[in-house]
């Protein structure tokens, strides 16, 4: 019972870091700004791909179809959950995109209990209550506008979606006996770097090719290597012990953590309520892990006794 414990706390801190990989991406996508999007998704997960193929190819020998179709279809959604965020930011302001973008928590409990019939415990309820508090304090401006939804916040909303169904997605991967976490990740990151470079071929945007920089090429390598191979990895086998409820929760320090890592990296303005928000985040956090380890302490002590 210990060691279980012990795993589950080694499994939420390893999504905590899922979520600083892609934190990271929040001050990187600064260097990159010029660059087409598309372009960027081409390489970065091509990159991924590569990295996670030499580091896990002796996994290969597990390969079968079942997981390349099931990498092909979580593949298109997170291309989908890309492309609705890219196309939402073209129709609504940026603040509001991050923070419809960033409703996966919300979402999560919503699907799980329309699909699976799981309840939704009150822990998950407070928590989940809590991170939208924060969530609305970091994304808050003065001009964020009224709240009249507009066909950008429908897009950005879409892909919340699209990301707590990539979350749940992959918790029920992490139980399949016939599934290789390892290969159905190299096929996941590579599936989408082949829509990403579908896309760009269509849009001509890798005509920017001869123009990129050093420095944006090591933005773009950074996040193929931590934004992408390692949150990714990291997100597969972490879930295999923390419920898809659970990770939409943690996940909310994503936003957080980029906001904050771009204020220390690239010197960016952060209100003061917008570091109220971030902390409001982590207490969020804290208190669903705080609450969760006394309720499974009190059900070992019923079992014990």
């Amino acid at each position: 019972m210990k060691d279980d414990h012990r795993h589950e706390l080694l499994a939420f801190f390893g999504l905590i870091l899922a979520a600083l990989f892609w934190g990271i991406s929040y001050p990187l996508t600064k260097y990159v700004e010029d660059c087409p999007t598309f372009y960027i998704i081409s390489i970065r997960f091509a990159l991924a791909t590569v990295v996670l193929a030499i580091f896990n190819f002796r996994h290969f020998r597990n390969f079968n179809f079942d997981t390349l179709k099931l990498a092909f279809i979580l593949s298109i959604i997170v291309t989908g959950m890309y492309i609705f965020n890219i196309i939402g930011v073209k129709y609504t302001t940026s603040v509001r995109a991050s923070f419809f973008t960033t409703l996966s928590f919300l979402v999560c409990p919503v699907i799980n209990r329309l699909l699976y019939k799981e309840k939704i415990s009150s822990i998950i309820g407070k928590s989940a209550l809590i991170c939208l508090v924060g969530t609305c304090m970091l994304c808050y401006k003065p001009d964020m506008g009224g709240l009249v939804i507009n066909p950008g916040d429908i897009l950005c909303a879409l892909a919340s979606i699209a990301g707590a169904i990539n979350i749940i997605y992959m918790e029920k991967m992490t139980h399949r006996a016939d599934v290789d976490n390892n290969v159905f990740i190299v096929c996941l990151m590579a599936f989408i770097s082949i829509w990403g470079t579908a896309i760009a071929l269509v849009r001509g945007e890798f005509a920017y090719n001869a123009l990129v920089t050093s420095q944006q090429m090591t933005a773009i390598v950074i996040m193929g290597i931590f934004s992408s191979a390692g949150a990714f990895l990291l997100q597969i086998h972490c879930e295999k012990l923390v419920s898809s409820n659970r990770v939409g929760i943690i996940f909310s320090l994503e936003p957080a953590s980029g906001c904050i890592l771009s204020v220390l990296l690239i010197h960016e303005a952060m209100s003061l309520i917008g570091w109220l928000g971030a902390l409001v985040i982590m207490i969020s956090i804290i208190y669903m892990e705080l609450a969760n380890n006394k309720e499974q302490a009190k059900l070992s002590d019923r079992k014990v006794n």
